[in-house]
């Protein structure tokens, strides 16, 4: 087959529900002072617009015949939401690092976000139909490949695998790519809490320190007392109920070393595309000594958008869903990812916020490093589907390599011309008034 322009494209996919409606549906319960800033990072492109959208392309799936062989889902594998972050022992890990739709579900979906995602930035980097098509195969073919040798591994060295730095520069064949990572690895590692507080924060007449207030995008959670003086607490009530549930959820060496900080400022603000308007909040930590400095990062947890759709058990708890799944997808993950309740029972899940953590800008990239970039993210999530799942089934579903990836290609483009047909919906949304947006996003 081959790929022709999404603008010649008749809708691929009929009788469907309306993506905008599903998108406005989605925001329910978001702060509304963010909704316009979502809109307006949805708008920059077919790719932004798409890396929003899981909840669109959730129902495209769905509709799709599969394999039903089932693994635990990133449920959001587009290429952005694969990147940088230091483990524990404090080496730089290259994994799948966004986790809020996280869901078990069939193989497939995963790799078609994926496969859809790699064209779409093809599209992006204004490459030929014919380099669009090179992308999109072989990173499917290097997800096939990879889930084949870790078929054949014994469990136990499968399990550990890990992408670190100088196995990811050594194996990329693109000088581009090698630049950037290089690059990305010198910045990353200055990326950590300390960064954070000279970036995000000052000193009150106190001397204390505190998170700037900057709305829209930062909101301090004491411009907001009324809030929880609705429910008969206090903000500092409403923080400390939070926080001991939080410590009652990790490791009891990770609620020793925290003992050593004391709770600090609290603001909200806004994060990544699809994310925005979710309660997503950043927390200062200061030690007793007034000498270190650490940032968390809290976000609330609803039902992952494949939820509708398969019907699988997890966690009652949205917030435990996203940190249990993390750990099982990712080799090595965050010490401090738990999860947490609200008074009034609204699901979260905590983490470090900025500890090495760098994405890949695929803007900076050329036809062979998004090739090479797309191999790395297929054998990522080849990974993380084996631990999750059952290694020889997948690979019997996949059956001929070839086969497999001239299926996902076509599936793919259709998914991308439907992204594409879906984002011109929302900037005629946005042209008419009906969806806001803002100058500051």
């Amino acid at each position: 087959m081959s790929l022709t322009n999404a603008s010649m494209q008749p809708p691929v996919l009929m009788d469907r529900p309306d993506p905008i409606d599903l998108m406005v549906a989605q925001e329910e319960g978001r702060l509304d002072w963010l909704l316009p800033v979502r809109h307006s990072r949805m708008a920059v492109s077919a790719f932004t617009f798409y890396r929003g959208t899981a909840v669109v392309m959730a129902a495209d799936l769905a509709r799709q015949p599969h394999s039903g062989v089932m693994v635990q889902l990133c449920g959001d594998a587009h290429l952005l939401n694969f990147g940088f972050y230091a483990s524990p022992e404090r080496q730089l890990l290259f994994d799948l690092n966004d986790f809020d739709e996280t869901h078990p579900g069939p193989f497939e979906w995963d790799v078609q976000r994926l496969a859809a995602s790699m064209v779409l930035a093809a599209r992006d980097l204004n490459l030929s139909v014919k380099q669009q098509e090179k992308v999109c195969r072989r990173t499917v073919r290097a997800y096939a490949k990879a889930m084949a040798e870790f078929a054949a591994m014994p469990v136990m060295e499968m399990w550990v695998l890990q992408q670190d730095l100088e196995r990811l520069i050594e194996e990329t064949e693109s000088k581009t790519l090698q630049r950037h990572v290089q690059s990305l690895a010198a910045r990353a590692k200055q990326r950590n809490s300390r960064q954070a507080v000279s970036k995000l924060c000052e000193k009150d007449a106190s001397g204390q320190l505190r998170i700037r207030h900057d709305p829209p995008l930062i909101f301090r959670f004491s411009e907001f007392q009324g809030k929880w003086l609705d429910y008969n607490m206090s903000l500092d009530e409403w923080q400390r109920e939070m926080y001991e549930l939080y410590l009652a959820n990790i490791r009891p060496d990770l609620k020793t070393l925290l003992s050593h900080f004391r709770r600090g400022d609290l603001a909200f603000k806004a994060v990544g595309v699809g994310s925005v308007g979710m309660h997503c909040s950043i927390g200062l930590w200061v030690d007793q000594r007034g000498e270190e400095v650490l940032v968390l990062q809290s976000k609330q947890a609803k039902a992952s958008v494949l939820a509708p759709y398969v019907n699988l058990p997890g966690p009652e708890h949205q917030g435990q869903r996203v940190v249990q799944g993390q750990r099982l997808m990712q080799t090595a993950s965050d010490p401090f990812l738990g999860w947490t309740s609200t008074p009034v029972g609204n699901h979260y899940y905590w983490r470090q916020f900025r500890d090495w953590k760098f994405s890949v800008d695929v803007s900076l990239l050329d036809a062979e490093g998004l090739t090479d970039y797309g191999r790395l993210c297929a054998w990522t999530l080849a990974k993380a589907h084996a631990r999750s799942g059952d290694r020889e089934a997948i690979c019997a579903a996949i059956g001929s390599p070839k086969a497999f990836c001239a299926t996902v290609l076509e599936q793919a483009v259709g998914h991308s011309d439907q992204a594409q047909l879906d984002y011109q919906v929302l900037l005629t949304r946005i042209a008419s008034g009906e969806i806001a947006t803002s100058p500051v996003y």
